[in-house]
């Protein structure tokens, strides 16, 4: 494993603002949209007129970036897929981890990132039954090829591309939290770490709007959501413009963040018809509380 410490990334950036129909750059380029889609699972996230990416992890729940929804009301917030025809599906519900900060505070000695940088959306329909939904990796990201899937700024168009997890970040009780990946060049000549290009058509790197966008890995020929990007990063020496060979970027290890997420995609969620009771039954209570009291005043 590389040693962290001596890689010297010296600016980190959210990938929040959407400037462009396909934000990745390098790669594959715009994917097929289809039932049979390997991404189909894969969506547009609308967050307050800004165009991102979510992941459905369960039925009924996207996976994003926290810094994408956070302060965002759910009504102003919805989900597009693509699977052959279009349709969208309004938020319900926003979750975001609760030891997200929206800083860097805490970070080990050298790492540039937001930690804890997710949120879980709950739907307020179902998608069809034909759409996919991604189980989490859970081994080692070290050296993994990393597949990315992007809808920055687009409804419609999926882009796609790789890279490799070159170095991965720690919090204090040694669980991996973030990984980071530089941008590879026809040659060695913009190498920053890690082994070196996957050739074109395959080394991708993210640029504004790519915030939430997924990276995936193979298991056994199955697609398991291994990460959420997050920012791009910039290193001494060497180009300062994003999405540039030499520079790079790098997200979420979604693994240590299971527990969490877990809890919330299987939290019971009461009925409306429960729900409206219940409030029935609190007015009821309130008002015979109220009675009360005025009768000791009178």
């Amino acid at each position: 494993m590389l040693n962290k410490r001596l890689i010297p990334v010296v600016l980190a950036v959210l990938c929040l603002a959407p400037l462009s129909a396909s934000a990745l750059v390098g790669g594959a380029g715009v994917a097929d949209n289809s039932v049979t889609s390997p991404w189909a699972g894969v969506g547009s996230l609308s967050v307050g007129g800004g165009l991102f990416t979510g992941t459905l992890i369960a039925p009924g729940y996207v996976l994003t970036a926290a810094h994408v929804v956070a302060g965002a009301a759910a009504g102003s917030v919805s989900f597009q897929l693509n699977a052959g025809s279009s349709y969208t599906v309004a938020a319900s519900d926003i979750y975001i981890n609760p030891s997200y900060t929206g800083n860097t505070a805490g970070n080990v000695a050298g790492d540039p990132t937001n930690h804890n940088d997710l949120a879980i959306i709950r739907l307020s329909g179902a998608v069809g039954s034909n759409i996919p939904f991604y189980n989490l990796y859970s081994g080692n990201l070290q050296g993994a090829d990393l597949n990315f899937v992007s809808y920055a700024g687009s409804t419609t168009a999926k882009t796609t591309g790789e890279n490799i997890a070159d170095v991965l970040y720690t919090n204090a009780a040694g669980t991996n939290k973030t990984y980071i990946f530089d941008f590879d060049g026809p040659n060695q000549s913009t190498n920053v770490m890690g082994g070196g290009t996957l050739g074109a058509n395959r080394e991708a790197s993210l640029v504004n709007g790519d915030s939430g966008s997924a990276a995936f890995v193979s298991v056994n020929g199955q697609w398991q959501l291994a990460g959420i990007n997050t920012f791009e990063a910039t290193f001494a020496g060497r180009s300062t413009t994003p999405g540039t060979y030499g520079t790079g970027g790098g997200g979420v290890v979604l693994a240590g963040y299971s527990p969490w997420i877990n809890s919330v995609i299987t939290a019971p969620v009461p009925e409306p018809e429960s729900a409206n009771l219940l409030l029935l039954g609190l007015a009821v209570l309130g008002g015979a509380v109220h009675r009360r009291k005025s009768a000791r005043v009178s």
